[in-house]
């Protein structure tokens, strides 16, 4: 059977094909697109969830390793650094079961608060690190990273970026295997999984054994793959390679080598200085830090090569951004001035979409009367705003042009509770999402409580995490696959934190929810408001794709 298939589900197939049993993460683009195919091509023998957060769905799915399980972690970019503190340990005494983590990366930023390059906090962690080049190698790769996983007893992590994700090719794909399912075994094993002072300096040697053996196994993989001839060459990591045979598919076969390369943490240092001995300069195409360009540049260097190594560092491909085929094309040029390269006009940069909210949004009404009251309190200017990712970055559009100050997830009340300790004058109005607030906006809302703050805190409910996807999260009142359940009461954990004052209002009732933000305006201490109605886009749905926005 030949059909059209995705990044994503080429990622959801090898996933199942490796006998995935556990798949868990938080959603955010452009990994979420794998986690919404598995839930299609899935059985009820593989158990597909949220999580709270990454940090979370990462030691949940660790947990599931240990008992020699295979398991998916997915994430994006600024996802991983949520979870960093536990890839920082776990990789130090990892359990039997295959363990992998999808992590997404967004060059060029396109549904995403940066464009952070996934790789070095990968090699920091000092674990495996794979990247496909392409769809159709997407589904062998995932298949080899568990077992890879297993074989070492390492998490391995495999990043893709949102090019990746999105593309789509046709292949003969055959019927998906049922794979019999791992039985889950934990013996309890003295220190083995206890990670303590005494053993780490033994647990980080193991671990870099580890490696070392891997990249024994990476010198010789099939999925680093040399191509053409001649004295200039060009290496490729990952997704940038397609971009680069785009390029010379235009380009009249020319004279140069090239190195497909797919496995980049550790890098095969025998095979790049091998391919490095064949020419006199070379180029490294990459997304987005000069990560290969600058290992390659050691391994040439220990080899005695003194060619010189071209890419974002030297600035022969801009050093931010996505990379284009014209830039390609350029620096091409630069590597073979005599070579007739295409000649391909600049790109210019399109913006990412910013939509205006959804006719019948819950925010719409909530921001007006919101406004309404800030006039009534001295105008827009007597106040600062905090918001977060999601939906919530719309209201930065006219008419309202609402947020003063906006950055990561779940940080929109911390930013509110500093500018709240210090001498302004304006007063300080945080708005957070409730998937945000349960991510990790809750700590934070503890923290302004207990440092006894003036501030209004308004939580937009709408229960779901909209922007993404329409995922659920533990206040949404069905699970992944759409099954009822008891959502988790908001409310209560509000009042939990002892703000001083808590009131629910529905954004449609119009003067209450204006009463409510006067009397949170007028309280002392922190007052919040939960604003709560259902998304009409996604309520009483099960999330069916991947959108461009940020989790």
């Amino acid at each position: 059977m030949t059909a059209k298939i995705t990044g994503s589900e080429a990622l959801a197939r090898g996933a199942l094909e490796a006998g995935v049993q556990l798949v868990t993460g938080y959603p955010g683009s452009p990994s979420t697109g794998t986690v919404d195919a598995l839930l299609r091509f899935a059985g009820d023998a593989v158990r597909i969830e949220w999580a709270i957060n990454e940090k979370s769905a990462f030691d949940a799915a660790f947990g599931v390793s240990l008992a020699g399980v295979r398991t998916l972690l997915c994430l994006k970019s600024v996802g991983l650094n949520v979870a960093l503190d536990s890839l920082m340990v776990s990789n130090l005494a990892p359990g039997d079961g295959g363990f992998v983590i999808l992590v997404g990366d967004d060059p060029g930023g396109w549904g995403s608060q940066n464009e952070e390059d996934s790789r070095p906090l990968v090699a920091a962690a000092e674990v495996p690190l794979l990247e496909p080049t392409s769809v159709a190698e997407s589904r062998s790769l995932m298949r080899q990273a568990f077992d890879l996983s297993e074989r070492f007893q390492v998490p391995v992590v495999v990043r893709i970026t949102r090019a990746l994700a999105l593309d789509q090719v046709r292949l003969a794909l055959p019927p998906i295997a049922e794979t019999p399912l791992q039985p889950a075994c934990f013996k309890r094993q003295g220190d083995r999984f206890n990670v303590l002072p005494v053993h780490v300096v033994d647990y980080h040697r193991r671990l870099q054994a580890t490696l070392h053996s891997v990249q024994a196994v990476f010198e010789t993989s099939l999925h680093n793959v040399e191509e053409g001839h001649g004295q200039k060459a060009v290496i490729a990591a990952g997704r940038a390679y397609q971009k680069l045979a785009e390029v010379l598919a235009d380009s009249d076969h020319p004279p140069l080598r090239a190195l497909r390369l797919s496995t980049l943490h550790p890098l095969p240092s025998t095979r790049i200085a091998t391919f490095l001995h064949q020419v006199d300069a070379a180029l490294v195409l990459e997304e987005t830090l000069p990560y290969v360009e600058t290992g390659v540049q050691a391994i040439a260097q220990r080899a005695g090569l003194s060619l010189p190594i071209y890419g974002r560092s030297s600035g022969h491909i801009p050093g931010a951004g996505e990379v284009s085929a014209p830039q390609i094309a350029e620096a091409l040029a630069a590597l073979m001035p005599g070579w007739p390269w295409p000649s391909l006009e600049p790109t210019s940069r399109t913006l990412p979409s910013r939509q205006p909210l959804c006719d019948g949004c819950p925010y719409i009404p909530a921001m007006e009367a919101l406004l309404a009251v800030m006039e009534r309190h001295g105008g827009r200017d007597a106040f600062v705003v905090t918001g977060e990712t999601g939906c919530m970055v719309r209201t930065q559009l006219p008419p309202w042009e609402l947020l003063d100050a906006k950055y990561g997830m779940g940080s929109s009340i911390g930013l509110a509770s500093g500018l709240a300790r210090t001498s302004i004058p304006q007063r300080v109005v945080a708005l957070s999402g409730d998937s945000a607030l349960l991510h990790s906006g809750l700590g934070e809302l503890i923290d302004a409580v207990q440092a006894g703050l003036d501030l209004l805190v308004i939580v937009l409910a709408n229960k779901t995490t909209a922007l993404s996807g329409g995922q659920p999260h533990p206040a949404t009142a069905h699970n992944t696959r759409g099954q009822p359940r008891k959502p988790v009461d908001l409310m209560a954990l509000i009042r939990a934190t002892g703000a001083a004052s808590v009131r629910i209002v529905d954004p449609e009732q119009t003067q209450l929810t204006k009463a409510a933000f006067d009397e949170g305006l007028a309280a002392d201490g922190v007052a919040v408001v939960l604003v709560e109605r259902a998304c009409p886009l996604w309520e009483g749905k099960v999330s069916a794709g991947d959108s461009l926005g940020a989790a």
